[in-house]
């Protein structure tokens, strides 16, 4: 089985604040924030084709804790695999002292997934001193996202006072990132991160690491299985002998109350083991879903369950540790 630490970086990643300091962000000022953003992004690299789509649950809610955004890979590597430098002004020297230092590190990582990492550290470093108004976090850059804080401006343009948003330029495949981000708009305690974090628990019990930003791979062996969501539907059908589609696993009820009916009852626990450690030890603040809620404090005891995150309003607080 996966390490559950490295489950849990992933799990912060996605859904989470890295800066600490940023607000919500209202719906109507998603789209005059983005614009003043690409504008700034722009300034920097006038050779770069901002074209941003949002990701997750964006704009779907009036209100959103940070900006996902999608940017192909296109942008950074040639299809053979070859670095875009000049279009990002980055040095090639630098370049390259950096990517031969991350190569000698690197497990399983590719020569472009390496090159790619190298490129996103260099430009998030170059942003952060050529930018009076994008702050990014260095250190958390080059996993195939950078990490960015802005300012929030209202409908007419005018930023809003002491507000700033997290902003996450997600760099991959645009149809696999829109899979592996896609968030419904949920009832109850349920968020979008609880389907994806469902999900990467179902390959992590074949033995396979669920990526954001890139597919699925063999632990093992590092083997890439799939790098669309097709090809992802195929290797959970194929090695739980069911019969997803992209509309079930997309919805986290959906999904839920599938395996419920179509798995044995060892396999099912054998994920549901793994996703609520998974959320138990998640931050910022997830509950576990309602209808888990029964299982979670039954297995307490067994899985080291602590409760350490759950919000305040959480029904299963009074079993925190």
């Amino acid at each position: 089985m996966i390490s559950l630490i490295k489950l849990l970086k992933e799990a912060l990643i996605e859904g989470g604040n890295v800066f600490g300091t940023t607000s919500p962000i209202k719906k109507e000022y998603i789209e005059p924030t983005l614009i003043e953003f690409n504008e700034e992004l722009s300034t920097i690299y006038p050779k770069v084709d901002f074209e941003f789509s949002t990701l997750g649950s964006v704009g779907k809610k009036d209100e959103s804790g940070d900006i996902d955004l999608a940017l192909s890979v296109d942008q950074f590597l040639t299809k053979d695999g070859e670095p875009l430098l000049s279009n990002w002004n980055i040095d090639p020297a630098e370049f390259e002292a950096l990517y031969n230092n991350i190569r000698k590190k690197a497990r399983t990582a590719s020569e472009s997934q390496s090159k790619l990492r190298a490129m996103l550290e260099l430009i998030a470093i170059n942003i952060e001193q050529n930018s009076e108004f994008i702050n990014t976090d260095v250190k958390a850059a080059g996993g195939g996202s950078i990490f960015c804080t802005f300012p929030q401006f209202s409908e007419n343009n005018v930023q809003v006072e002491d507000k700033t948003v997290q902003i996450d330029i997600n760099v991959g495949n645009i149809d696999w990132l829109n899979f592996s981000y896609y968030s419904n708009t949920y009832k109850d305690n349920v968020k979008g991160l609880h389907r994806t974090q469902l999900m990467l628990s179902m390959f992590n019990v074949l033995g396979m690491v669920f990526s954001h930003g890139t597919g699925v791979k063999i632990k093992d062996t590092g083997e890439i299985v799939a790098t669309n969501p097709q090809e992802a539907i195929n290797v959970l059908n194929a090695s739980y002998n069911i019969r997803l589609t992209q509309d079930i696993l997309n919805d986290y009820f959906e999904l839920m109350d599938y395996l419920k009916k179509h798995l044995p009852e060892d396999k099912l626990n054998a994920i549901l083991d793994v996703y609520i450690k998974i959320l138990d030890r998640t931050a910022p603040k997830a509950d576990i879903p309602f209808d888990i809620q029964d299982y979670w404090i039954a297995n307490q005891d067994r899985l080291g369950l602590t409760g350490k995150y759950l919000p305040d309003n959480s029904n299963l607080i009074k079993y925190k540790k």
